[in-house]
């Protein structure tokens, strides 16, 4: 246990400089482009990660599950080798990807029925290459464990794209102009990271181009991408669905695509801010997982699931109280837009459907069960789409929050009860832990409102904001506390215990 919190901290202090950045620069070119710019560039994007997802999803968690397999027996041949095998799968199919996005622009003019994104799309082609080097080796330092170096890449790439849009972008004042420039900076910020891992990588391993492997990285990538390429198809469509939709219920062509800009491109990156520790957590799970069945360590890898599903719910319930009190200010302070504000305050249930839909999804992968996560997902997507297609008609851009939410809650719903089955003794009484958690988030929203209201009166937005956040969070935790629901104390005894146990 006490390697995986070493291991998870050292990820988070990564992700939370990494998404800090990733924050301010989301602020800045949502600034810069504007709500039908971000819109255009997430039409774009969203058909570009169908493609990123065939490179850049299974295969680096392949490599790092068998990565990590081989390192535990000291195969160091066979490392190299799935290495090897992997670049070259992920090279023909980034290749053949990179191919078809080209030749398929009318296709993509009728998905998207808008011509400027598509010229989007084909400027962002090189990124599919670049990515998909990136993803092979960033998959190989993932399994050898070195989260220190897979936290650097990250953060670098960061800082890269941020410089490059920055100064590219600077004195452009058309829109469409500077979302143009901000692909072309995607690329160069792709080749530049792939570049870093290479080096890193090339310190200390090897490529063995002998034949082998190949099997066993198709056998367990194939699953994990089926998974991530369907999330993948689902953004397209939802782009298709839900502007049409909105359009159906009375709304401007330009007022589909802002609202689906706001939503999409303001609302919903401030959801996953808690990823920034629940990520960490899966990330090291999975290789962690795997090295444990190889050892045959049944009691820490459960006694690792429970720590992990506990600390993940805390962490995301936390913004939960936060949101909704100050949400509307967050929208105007980030954004100057107050309508990403209001929508942040409805799609705060969302938030933990997120987060155990993307943990347990992880531990059913580190199992070896990504069939049975893909399966989960598609169920989950049926959910979404027909949420859109009922919804949106009746509650218009909210019915986003309300789809997504019910869509994420079916895909956990049936994670859990799969994972219940392959440890059964994990005893999480998850239900009645929420139920104590709900009863503490009231008085922290109520609390938080209370004071929001009041601030607004004598201070700026800024300020009201952080004061009620704060009031609101120190609640939550104090409340989480007292009733002994969850404390972050027992995590420092109990690594700690781990370390006097060593000595």
């Amino acid at each position: 246990m006490k390697k995986l919190f070493k291991a998870v901290f050292i990820i988070t202090i990564f992700s939370i400089i990494t998404r800090v950045l990733g924050f301010f620069f989301r602020i800045y070119l949502t600034r810069k482009l504007g709500a039908e710019g971000i819109g255009l560039y997430q039409m774009a994007t969203s058909v570009l990660g169908i493609f990123m997802t065939l490179v850049s999803s299974g295969i680096p968690l392949s490599t790092a599950k068998l990565v990590s397999k081989y390192e535990v027996n000291s195969e160091l041949k066979r490392r190299n080798q799935v290495v090897t095998a992997s670049l070259i799968i992920a090279l023909i199919t980034a290749i053949i990807s990179a191919f078809l996005i080209f030749i398929l622009k009318k296709v993509w003019g009728i998905v998207l029925s808008d011509y400027r994104a598509v010229e989007i799309l084909i400027i962002l082609i090189p990124s599919v290459i670049f990515s998909a080097i990136y993803a092979v080796f960033h998959g190989a330092l993932w399994g050898q464990n070195d989260y220190f170096n897979c936290g650097l890449t990250e953060l670098i790439e960061q800082i890269i794209r941020f410089a490059l849009t920055f100064i590219m972008l600077n004195n452009i004042s058309d829109f469409f102009v500077a979302t143009r420039y901000s692909s072309i900076a995607f690329n160069i910020t792709c080749l530049l990271s792939a570049l870093i891992t290479i080096i890193i990588y090339f310190r200390h391993g090897k490529l063995n181009l002998s034949r082998g492997e190949y099997k066993n990285i198709l056998k367990s990538a194939l699953p994990i991408t089926g998974v991530r390429l369907a999330n993948s198809v689902v953004q397209p469509l939802t782009t298709m669905i839900i502007p049409a939709m909105l359009i159906f219920s009375g709304y401007s062509t330009s007022e589909a695509v802002a609202s689906f800009g706001v939503i999409m491109g303001m609302t919903f990156p401030l959801l996953f801010v808690p990823m920034t520790v629940i990520g960490s957590i899966s990330m090291v799970l999975i290789p962690s997982i795997t090295a444990m069945m190889t050892k045959n360590e049944f009691e820490q890898i459960k006694s690792n699931i429970s720590q992990s599903l506990n600390v993940a719910i805390f962490l995301s319930l936390l913004f939960v109280p936060l949101y909704i009190s100050v949400g509307d200010l967050i929208g105007v302070v980030l954004y100057d837009n107050l309508m990403s504000g209001l929508l942040l305050q409805i799609s705060a249930i969302c938030i933990l459907p997120i987060t155990l839909c993307n943990l347990s999804g992880s531990i059913l992968n580190a199992f070896n069960l990504e069939v049975k996560s893909f399966v989960n997902y598609l169920l989950g997507s049926i959910v979404l789409f027909a949420g859109l297609i009922i919804l949106t008609p009746l509650i218009g851009i909210t019915s986003v929050s309300v789809s997504f939410f019910l869509s994420m809650t079916t895909i956990t719903m049936l994670n859990m009860r799969k994972i219940k089955k392959i440890v059964p003794d994990l005893n999480l009484n998850l239900f009645k832990l929420l139920l104590k958690y709900f009863l503490i988030i009231l008085p922290s929203v109520l609390l938080g409102m209370l004071v929001s209201n009041i601030c607004q009166y004598v201070f700026t937005n800024i300020f009201s904001c952080a004061i009620a956040g704060m009031i609101s969070l120190l609640c939550f935790a104090f409340l989480c506390s007292s009733f002994k629901i969850f404390e972050i104390r027992s995590l420092f005894k109990l690594i700690k215990h781990k370390k006097n146990k060593a000595n």
